[in-house]
């Protein structure tokens, strides 16, 4: 973000100012302050890049001289501690160029001032020999009466409101950032204090010349001291807030690569499941899957029905006669007797063929 400083104080007798040696300082002339009959020389004040005076339309030539311009400021004021000017710091985008920021300064004073009444002196000041090349500021110093006729009319006490510094701030910053983003600049910034922006940092304060030249000179200034001090507490803490930020994107990396390792294992798990499932569902349709049909086995050859089993003989007592019969053996002689008649008949049979002759054999 580009830096924002826009401050605005008055330049009044009360403080021992003269409007006269504020505009040779600004301008980094010589000029000569007639109510105090003396004069100012910033000739030799380094670093004034351009000066001019930009006024209304009804406003009389001699008013763009400045000499005569705040000389006439300083006659107009009767009283001791009379508000003599408006007085404005304006830090320029350090990213545009000289031509840019002139363009830059004059739309927002036209505007803003210019054309409701004042008549605005301005000055473009690079940084100093020793500061921050990024310093690149405008001065403007601005009048309080209105103009009529041929010189300055009554104080315009409306352009003291509080309200109207606040929207010059606002406005100072939608010019520069309108031209930072017509020069394609990303760069922005932003009137709001870092509170409202919820910038944890602290601000500095502006030093202002007396301090610096103090700093240059060797001498020990506070407020030089104080802004040092809060710079470093800055950087401390824009240090510790880049290490956290870079934890912060380290501990993201590891959460996002855990997340990715869990999802791997998961998808595994998934699969593995998938694989166990389909196993299981193909044994189940094996398992119900019909069997051809077999060919009937041919009838098993029918038996001839067995003759019924004998009916055992009624059990009776032993008698004489039965144990006589045994006694003849009858049943091994009749079984002798059929051997000895199946033998006679072999032998009947083969005397039968030998007693043929070979051809019928």
């Amino acid at each position: 973000m580009a830096d924002y400083h826009f401050a605005a104080k008055i330049i009044s007798r009360s403080r021992s100012q003269s409007a006269v040696a504020s505009a040779a300082y600004r301008a980094g002339e010589c000029l000569k302050d007639e109510r105090l009959g003396r004069t100012f020389d910033y000739r030799r004040h380094l670093g004034v890049v351009h000066t001019e005076i930009l006024a209304p339309d009804n406003a009389p030539d001699w008013m763009r001289d400045r000499s005569q311009l705040w000389n006439a400021v300083e006659k107009a004021e009767k009283r001791k501690d009379s508000q003599l000017a408006r007085s404005l710091d304006i830090a320029l985008p350090h990213e545009l160029n000289l031509e840019q920021n002139l363009e830059l300064l004059r739309g927002f004073v036209q505007e803003q001032w210019v054309d409701r009444g004042m008549i605005a002196d301005i000055a473009i000041h690079l940084p100093g020999r020793t500061g921050d090349i990024r310093n690149v500021h405008a001065h403007v110093a601005l009048t309080t009466r209105e103009i009529t006729g041929s010189g300055f009319g009554q104080k315009e006490r409306d352009w003291n409101d509080k309200q109207e510094l606040i929207e010059w701030r606002k406005a100072w910053a939608d010019h520069a950032n309108r031209i930072l983003e017509r020069e394609g600049f990303e760069e922005r910034i932003d009137h709001r204090s870092l509170v409202d922006q919820g910038i944890d940092r602290e601000p500095t304060t502006h030093i202002g010349p007396g301090p610096k030249g103090m700093h240059h000179r060797g001498v020990s200034s506070d407020r030089v001291q104080q802004n040092r001090d809060i710079k470093n507490s800055n950087d401390n803490l824009a240090l510790l807030e880049k290490e956290l930020a870079e934890s912060e994107q380290r501990l993201a990396a590891l959460r996002q690569q855990l997340a990715a390792e869990r999802m791997e294992q998961i998808q595994k798990t998934v699969r593995h499941a998938d694989d166990v499932w389909e196993r299981a569902e193909e044994r189940q349709r094996q398992l119900l899957k019909p069997e051809p049909p077999t060919e009937p086995e041919p009838p098993a050859p029918s038996k001839p029905p067995e003759p019924p089993a004998p009916t055992p003989p009624r059990q009776r007592g032993p008698s004489h006669y039965a144990a006589l019969i045994d006694k003849q053996n009858y049943k091994g002689r009749a079984e002798e007797e059929q051997k000895q008649k199946a033998d006679r008949e072999r032998e009947k049979e083969e005397q039968e063929r030998e007693r043929k002759p070979d051809r019928e054999r």
